[in-house]
């Protein structure tokens, strides 16, 4: 047998049989039955103390299970879930991967401190609490060193700047959630200036003027935000749209126009997996130099020299993008904005659209934990459930997005939606909707023209 698949079966095996001791336990209790999650009556067992083998048995179901999650996903996948966001911080501020990357056996703590300059047995107990979520290993007592997932906090991968970015900004800003939601004021309010990120920064601007150098941390941390974003791109997998979504049945020389690119990750990827496209990059002038000049010459040269590739600045809430493109697509875009700017950039959209463009707006697509009453048809047209035993948006199995709906809220006072929500956004602008497109962990919203020709 595989040695992977042996551990895997190992890790299996230890939550059935915990599992079944626990299931006799509750069914040869003074009730016999095993509640579920929807139960609001009290077990007797809920008030009883457990006995030695019931406690070792829950400890192994939680622990078999985080750990078989973090063995079979991605680990750019398990990392950006870690709920440690103080631990990680230290350790990627303080880049403690990129130091024990020098020494594989490991690193005692002492030698680690007096490299990094800070307490030692402070650094070891964070170190600690990492390595029991399986971030990092403690190879021998106090002596660390990296594994599957610590390797993605290197200082060159994009994660360890999505880790930072989450862990300052976002973090610090919901920290400041429950304050701002007391505010008489700014708790109703939908004003981008008026979140828990401005009582948390006490800036005065949005979130993406201070990107933008509304102070030079600001400025700083809007730098690494662009390449936090490669890394979240990488973390939830969104390139599968440019594997998934028909590219291949467009025509040669078909258009695709990539609206808010910043230096353009997906387009990058379609250019390399689909020569046949003609791509436009479009986004505020200075990242659309960043990339025609610094990531496309370096990234993909040969769609520069072939001529498939165009680079036009735009502001999309002033000007509409190149016109009749086959298809315009928006890649976390609108879960920046409330629904009035959304009109308007969809609507600008929509006024150089040909009767045969399409618009895909990428995206997560929140699903209530309960089935769908949604009056969407055909059903086809909508999420499918998750197996039954599970809540219908398959709970913490698509836990990171409804945390993202909140990182928004915090900062931005946006959103993340719900497909119908995404329907009514494109009623509002004139455009119908045709599709959604399940790519895993994001999804795809695909409209037409209202009243417009279908393609053949």
């Amino acid at each position: 047998m595989d040695p992977q698949q042996s551990h895997l079966a190992a890790l299996v095996a230890l939550i059935t049989n915990a599992t079944q001791l626990v299931e006799t336990r509750f069914k040869t209790s003074a009730q016999p039955y095993v509640p579920t999650l929807d139960d609001t009556e009290e077990h007797p067992l809920d008030k009883e103390l457990s006995d030695p083998a019931l406690r070792a048995a829950i400890q192994t179901i939680e622990g078999a299970c985080a750990q078989l999650c973090a063995t079979v996903a991605r680990p750019s996948h398990t990392i950006v879930n870690v709920l440690a966001p103080h631990c990680l911080n230290v350790v990627t501020t303080f880049k403690i991967a990129d130091i024990l990357e020098e020494r594989p056996e490991g690193m005692h703590v002492k030698d680690l401190g007096a490299r990094v300059g800070i307490d030692p047995e402070k650094l070891g107990r964070i170190l600690r609490l990492l390595a029991t979520r399986h971030v990092f290993r403690e190879v021998t007592d106090d002596v660390f060193a990296n594994n599957r997932l610590s390797v993605q906090l290197l200082s060159t991968n994009p994660i360890s700047s999505l880790g930072l970015h989450f862990t300052e900004e976002a973090f610090g800003s919901a920290s400041f959630l429950t304050q701002t939601l007391a505010d008489p004021e700014w708790g109703t309010s939908r004003d981008p200036r008026k979140t828990a990120f401005n009582k948390y920064t006490k800036y005065e601007g949005s979130l993406f003027e201070y990107f933008e150098g509304g102070t030079p941390l600001g400025a700083a941390m809007g730098q690494r935000f662009g390449v936090a974003m490669v890394g979240w791109g990488t973390a939830i997998e969104a390139g599968n749209v440019v594997y998934e979504y028909p590219w291949d049945k467009l025509p040669h020389g078909a258009s695709v126009c990539d609206v808010g690119a910043g230096i353009g990750s997906i387009t990058l990827q379609l250019a390399k997996a689909h020569p046949h496209l003609k791509l436009k990059l479009q986004d505020l002038p200075e990242r659309v130099v960043q990339a025609r000049d610094e990531v496309w010459p370096k990234q993909c040269p040969e769609a520069i020299a072939e001529d498939r590739i165009e680079f036009e600045a735009i502001d999309f809430f002033t000007e509409s993008p190149i016109a009749g493109c086959d298809v315009y697509y928006l890649k976390n875009i609108i879960h920046n904005w409330l629904d009035g700017p959304s009109i308007k950039i969809l609507s600008g959209i929509r006024k150089v659209m040909g009767p045969n463009s399409r618009v895909l707006i990428h995206e997560y697509i929140l699903q209530h934990a309960t089935p769908s009453s949604a009056k969407i048809e055909p059903s086809s047209l909508r999420h499918k459930q998750a197996p039954a035993e599970l809540l219908s948006n398959y709970g913490a199995g698509r836990i990171r997005q409804y945390n993202l709906d909140l990182v928004m809220m915090s900062l931005l006072n946006a959103q993340e939606r719900t497909l119908e929500d995404f329907v009514e956004l494109g009623e509002a602008s004139g455009l119908e909707f045709v599709k959604l497109w399940d790519f895993g962990e994001m999804s795809a919203v695909e409209f037409k023209l209202a009243g417009g020709v279908a393609p053949e």
